[in-house]
């Protein structure tokens, strides 16, 4: 079953979200994707937002920011520094 935009209903990424605030579809339900572009890459290099760093759905008891299962500090991608899940 493929993932859906949470604002929209659409299957689509990116840009092109008539409902979300920012026009960007959303994604927060699949931990192996990053929820504004799709792409199963963690770190930088998302070009759908500003701060150019994948974010992943919650999941799986995955770190949103890196894929880890740490807990606590430690998380290079992470705005605060540590992982989030």
């Amino acid at each position: 079953m493929a993932s859906k935009c949470v604002h929209c209903g659409s299957t689509a990424y990116g840009a092109g979200c008539s409902k979300s605030l920012n026009g960007l579809h959303l994604h927060n339900n699949d931990e192996k994707r990053c929820i504004y572009c799709g792409t199963s890459s963690y770190g930088t290099g998302c070009l759908q937002t500003p701060t150019r760093v994948h974010i992943h759905g919650h999941g799986a008891n995955k770190c949103i920011y890196c894929g880890s299962t740490a807990t606590g500090m430690g998380c290079k991608h992470s705005p605060t520094g540590s992982h989030e899940k």
